[in-house]
């Protein structure tokens, strides 16, 4: 995708934003007695836009776990919420896939170090609050639990254009499902399903604490359903 197109995406949701912070300063969120961790959690994303890395890899348990897809979702928290999934790794061209690759590693502590992170950021020009690394076993049990078939998970990394093809589409036919799902409010009951005990740590690993987790995926459901929630793919 071209930078002038990127940034147009990045301007129209910062525009949302700015509308979901304007609404979110006329109300109080929660109540005196409330956990003021949680509610200061809870503030600042109603009042913002929030983007994040999901990376996939082969195999979290291995010791040296390989790249094989990476996508950013925007998330505007305006009312109704905007989300929007694009991928950003592999690509049809061989440069800035091996840009990419070179820079994803995996810590001593299981956890996606910076460097992809900040990489990505510099490459496509625009800011990251988080990482989510799942494998291919986890990104099975997902595409389970929320009731998508059809998904052919490759576990291995692209060599060939038609390798880069069928990641792209299966990941491109699973968010499209996630937000039809969004859009139809039928998305929380298949998220509560999902079995946490049974992806983290060995499948499914992230950089940000359990309670922002939770309480982004709280913001987009809690109140209107999103009724932007797109995929930037044409596979």
């Amino acid at each position: 995708m071209k930078k002038p197109t990127l940034i147009l995406i990045l301007f129209l949701f910062t525009a949302c934003a700015i509308g979901g912070y304007l609404a979110a300063s006329k109300i109080n969120i929660g109540s005196s007695n409330s956990n003021s961790g949680a509610q200061s959690l809870t503030t600042a994303l109603a009042s913002s836009q929030q983007n994040f890395l999901l990376v996939r890899v082969d195999d979290l348990s291995s010791t040296t776990p390989q790249l094989v897809e990476a996508w950013v979702v925007f998330t505007a928290y305006s009312d109704p919420p905007q989300v929007m999934f694009m991928p950003l790794y592999p690509a049809y061209d061989a440069s800035k896939n091996k840009t990419l690759s070179d820079a994803f590693a995996i810590g001593s502590d299981g956890k996606l170090t910076s460097r992809l992170q900040q990489t990505i950021a510099k490459e496509f020009d625009f800011s990251l609050n988080g990482n989510i690394v799942i494998d291919s076993t986890g990104m099975d049990g997902l595409a389970g639990w929320f009731g998508i078939s059809g998904i052919q998970v490759n576990s291995v990394p692209a060599t060939t254009d038609l390798d880069v093809h069928n990641i792209l589409v299966n990941s491109q036919f699973f968010f499209q499902n996630v937000c039809a799902q969004l859009k139809s409010g039928q998305a929380k009951a298949q998220f509560d399903s999902i079995k946490w005990s049974k992806l983290i740590p060995a499948h499914f690993q992230t950089d940000l604490s359990f309670e922002h987790l939770m309480a982004s995926w709280d913001r987009i459901l809690r109140d209107a359903a999103p009724q932007q929630c797109d995929v930037l793919s044409n596979e």
